[in-house]
């Protein structure tokens, strides 16, 4: 496999990891009548959803190669700030 292959995999990953923590903060609404259990119970659970899925990602790139996880690594990277930088200029979705 192309090691040019992992940067756009980590692209992906940082507009997930941004997507997600959109969605989850998104979802909180101080006035609705949920309880802090619940909302906890979304922040860890998309917490550790991303983490896993990065692990995921980083260690197989980095079996791969050290050049294939330093682009997964470097996609990832640039995939996050360009959608924090970028989706700025976007309407906020309403999920």
């Amino acid at each position: 496999m192309n090691v040019w292959f992992w940067l756009p995999v980590g692209l992906l990953m940082g507009a997930f990891n941004v997507a997600s923590i959109a969605l989850t903060v998104g979802r909180l609404r101080p006035e609705e009548k949920r309880s802090a259990v619940a909302a906890v119970a979304l922040i860890a659970g998309c917490f550790v959803l991303r983490w896993i899925v990065t692990i995921f990602v980083l260690a197989v790139a980095f079996r791969q190669s050290a050049m294939a996880g330093l682009l997964a690594f470097s996609g990832l990277w640039l995939g996050r700030w360009t959608v924090l930088l970028y989706g700025r200029s976007f309407p906020p979705n309403r999920f």
